[in-house]
């Protein structure tokens, strides 16, 4: 592996549970959207950031070996 898309590779994994353990960022009800509380929007977007950074983390992993 290349350092610098190691590094990249690492911080990507790292970045979901970051934003998953910032619990006081989302650990409200308001501002609601689209009736929802905030929260449950957290959780969705918490979800889309990780899927696009396993999958990136995956491409630049695949492109070194």
């Amino acid at each position: 592996m290349r350092p610098r898309s190691s590094a990249l590779t690492v911080v990507l994994l790292v970045l979901p549970c970051l934003t998953a353990m910032a619990v006081p960022l989302y650990a409200r009800v308001e501002p609601r959207l689209a009736g929802v509380p905030f929260f449950y929007w957290y959780q969705f977007g918490c979800l889309i950031v990780t899927v696009l950074c396993l999958s990136v983390a995956l491409r630049l992993h695949r492109e070194d070996t």
